[in-house]
């Protein structure tokens, strides 16, 4: 399954102008997509399948591959549930068995999965013990919340990101996927973002300098999390 992974990632760094024309003729209605607008590096591969063999689900434990394993269930009310497979062994590099595959080196050097280490690498260590106490706070709001790592931001999801922290190298910006007008800020610590360029779908945006804004922080994340 590796090797047809790595093949279908090629396949598609190969002919990106191809994929822009499939997109563009699918979504007419809405703006052109250049191939410049898109980043290529966070390509990913989905598998959708009713199950999935431990040779198949062994895939995903190589962390330079971005590939994602849904198990989907159909209920005779024709309900549909789909469950996504988590790796449960520790993240290798795909190297490790591709030393010598030239294909595999090249999607590897192209596509990059990245991990909350990636952004913890050039902030200060007040910044790093700041959102290690945040992220612990954030996942005490439910046992559902997953933690994914992207190119700029780290997400904590439920179904989505219902709050997406940046990091900078004093600070922490946390960009809630709630709008301003539904949110209960008494401090007035939150600003409206929804129309302005930043990293995220959030729609508003706080800001965590000290660990002793990350009390207050916490209840406005908080409302993002009930709603999402």
């Amino acid at each position: 399954m590796v090797d047809q992974v790595v093949a279908y990632l090629n396949l598609m760094l190969n002919n990106k102008a191809d994929f822009i024309l499939e997109y563009n003729e699918a979504f007419s209605s809405s703006e052109p997509l250049k191939r410049e607008d898109v980043d290529w590096s966070q390509s990913r591969i989905i598998f959708i399948a009713p199950e999935f063999t431990r040779y198949q689900q062994y895939a995903i434990g190589f962390k330079e591959l971005g590939i994602q394993l849904w198990e989907v269930h159909k209920y005779s009310n024709g309900l549909l549930v789909f469950s996504e497979i988590k790796s449960q062994s520790t993240k290798e590099p795909i190297t490790a068995i591709a030393k010598n595959n030239a294909v595999t080196k090249k999607v590897t050097e192209e596509i990059k999965v990245y991990t909350e280490e990636d952004h913890l690498t050039s902030v200060d260590d007040g910044v790093k013990e700041m959102y290690s106490e945040l992220k612990s706070d954030i996942l005490t709001l439910g046992k559902d919340i997953e933690v994914r790592p992207k190119k700029q931001y780290v997400g904590f999801c439920l179904k989505q990101a219902f709050v997406s922290i940046v990091f900078l190298r004093s600070k922490l910006k946390a960009y809630l996927n709630i709008e301003i007008t539904q949110i209960n800020d008494p401090l007035k610590k939150a600003r409206d973002v929804k129309d302005i360029g930043h990293h995220s779908r959030g729609k508003t945006e706080t800001i965590i300098k000290e660990k002793s804004e990350i009390p207050y922080s916490l209840s406005l994340i908080k409302q993002a999390y009930k709603i999402s």
